[in-house]
């Protein structure tokens, strides 16, 4: 990677091969990335030994807290999820040499390892997070399973993002976000000289830039993504940022009522 790569995170790094392979029009390179951050997410929450211990097999080559994760490791996995399936499977791959093969892919895993190690990252998926993944492996078509494995993955990165900006906006007591998420309005306002204690003229920049990203439909289109009606969602899909928090946005910026009509 250049030197101007060096902050991509592996989630950001995924974002675009997903996107990439989506553009492609071939759901292979697409499945295959699926599988890879499930193969991932497996091994180094520890949900690949639980699996590896249930089918009575040699857990301890997925054990994350002596093995590091490497295309190696996800080869088997792979290979474990294949046998699990006693049967017609989706996991035919991919193998080592393909990920290594695979430049932003085999550098994908090397950021997942990286990141693992550091402190503050939760290790295991939520228990909601997990019985998806089983209710989707239990799938017998494997190109509905390919095809249902993107659209959680998708789901996942929608409410990773709203999680991002909801992090964000709670550096403001004033904004309370509870009623924001439960649709309810509120009446603290950030305006005036209290708006200028808690936001300054370089944080309105950054929300002005932010603000015109949502807005931008060619922006918006990489992600799949429009801005309609005041709100960023999905086409025929549900809100990721709501009008409530557009608004919220705008009145930050000092753009509130300057949101072309659609």
């Amino acid at each position: 990677m250049t030197q101007q790569d060096e902050t991509v995170t592996a989630e950001l790094l995924m974002d675009r091969l997903q996107e990439e392979a989506r553009r492609s029009g071939d759901a292979r390179p697409v499945a295959t990335l699926a599988r890879v951050v499930e193969a991932c997410d497996e091994i180094l929450s520890g949900a690949a030994v639980r699996r590896a211990k249930a089918a009575k097999e040699d857990w301890r080559i997925f054990d994350p807290d002596f093995v590091k994760l490497t295309p190696r490791v996800i080869g088997l996995y792979v290979r474990l999820r294949a046998r699990l399936d006693r049967g017609p499977t989706s996991w035919t791959g991919p193998y080592p040499t393909t990920i290594r093969g695979w430049r932003d892919l085999a550098e994908y895993v090397r950021l997942r390892a990286a990141e693992a190690h550091r402190p503050g990252r939760p290790k295991r998926p939520a228990p909601s997070s997990r019985k998806a993944d089983e209710i989707v492996d239990g799938i017998e078509n494997l190109h509905d399973r390919a095809q249902l494995r993107e659209v959680v993955a998708k789901g996942r990165e929608a409410k990773r993002q709203l999680d991002i900006m909801t992090e964000a906006l709670r550096k403001y007591p004033e904004i309370d976000i509870e009623a924001l998420r439960e649709g309810r309005s509120f009446a603290a306002k950030v305006q005036g000289p209290q708006a200028q204690s808690a936001i300054g003229p370089e944080d309105v920049k950054l929300i002005r830039r932010l603000v015109a990203r949502l807005r931008d439909s060619d922006e918006l289109d990489e992600f799949d993504l429009i801005y309609r009606g005041g709100r960023v969602k999905r086409e025929g899909g549900l809100d990721l940022v709501p009008p409530e928090e557009m608004r919220l946005l705008e009145r930050l910026a000092g753009l509130e009522g300057t949101a072309e009509e659609d």
